[in-house]
């Protein structure tokens, strides 16, 4: 009976010995938890923000210590004027609303551009006369005065060799500019996605359709202002980790992303097939960004939209270090 209680106690001590070495190692071989950081990011709402949508849905921002909530603003301008008030800590915005004059001067830097995209497009009516780009002359064409579609009408215009001066040009709102094409109340119409998928859709084979953006693509880059890059910087290297992360799932998971970005923007799934094509998700700094907000400086010269007079120095509105230190070759930027 002796001998028994012996083997009991000893078998006893070994497991109590076994666990207590298993939760040294566990302790030991396991990071200590961190809380994690708290960020807010304005990604916008359109497929061209893809890598932020995925790198929040796969967990990609939380693998690098960030919590981040996403703020939907109503437009472009009141997200720049709420990342320059430093209310959200990231915008997401494309090159011209980045070029846009209340931005001069500001502490405001572009990080990493996610996607280049092509989505504004010309509509017009064929039961108007409208079969090829000449006959846009004469027409009564739709636009949002001052926005990117009248920048892009103005340029498709020239490209083309047409003239402007017999043509009739209407401002609305883009999704006012849907219901005039439909009724017929103007004969064209120039807008960006999804206004344009909207406007093909009631319209039917009456809609005549063409790219307007003729190798300009369209820059949807990530922006925070330079107090972050400066007190945070470890910040803004794990959201830029988070959307590398982003781009190879991307590549690897072209459905899967398809769509998650489709439920996170509410967008319907043949609107989100046809515009997926549209866009091409990569982190990168490029020199064509730069001569975009350039060229784009230049036209508001041009139409008194601003009373500047010399095209500000955009390089230094882009802060790629951080961006060049992650992936060398994703900064093209000449310094």
């Amino acid at each position: 009976m002796m001998k028994r209680n012996q083997i009991l106690t000893i078998i006893i001590i070994v497991i109590i010995l076994i666990g207590g070495g298993v939760w040294y190692l566990q302790s030991v071989q396991q990071p200590p938890h961190t809380t994690l950081k708290d960020i807010t990011i304005d990604p916008g709402h359109n497929a061209a923000s893809t890598l932020l949508m995925v790198a929040k849905d796969q967990g990609f921002f939380a693998q690098h210590g960030l919590n981040v909530t996403f703020v939907d603003s109503p437009s472009a301008a009141i997200s720049i004027q709420n990342l320059v008030n430093n209310k959200n800590d990231f915008g997401f915005f494309h090159d011209y609303s980045f070029s846009d004059p209340t931005l001069y001067n500001k502490t405001v830097r572009a990080i990493g551009t996610l996607s280049e995209s092509d989505v504004n497009y010309v509509v017009g009516r064929r039961d108007r006369g409208i079969n090829q780009v000449k006959d846009l002359e004469t027409k009564r064409i739709g636009v949002t005065k001052g926005s990117i579609g009248e920048y892009f009408l103005d340029r498709f215009f020239i490209l083309n060799g047409l003239s402007m001066s017999n043509t009739t040009i209407i401002n609305l709102s883009p999704a006012l500019l849907v219901d005039a094409i439909v009724k017929g109340d103007i004969d064209a119409s120039f807008s960006p996605e999804p206004y344009v998928y909207q406007m093909q859709t009631q319209m039917g084979e009456n809609a005549v359709v063409w790219p307007i953006n003729l190798g300009q693509h369209a820059h949807y880059s990530l922006i925070c202002n330079e107090i972050t890059l400066k007190e945070n910087p470890e910040i803004v290297e794990a959201v830029l980790l988070s959307v590398l992360q982003s781009e190879a799932y991307v590549n690897s998971h072209p459905e899967e992303a398809k769509k998650i970005a489709r439920i996170q923007t509410n967008f319907d799934e043949q609107y989100m097939e046809q515009d997926w094509q549209n866009h091409r998700f990569s982190v990168t700094l490029s020199q064509s960004l730069i001569r975009a907000m350039e060229d784009e400086t230049r036209w508001r010269i041009r139409r008194n939209l601003t009373d500047a007079k010399d095209i500000p120095d955009f390089s230094k509105s882009i802060a790629a270090d951080t961006l060049y230190k992650l992936k060398p070759s994703a900064v093209t930027i000449i310094q």
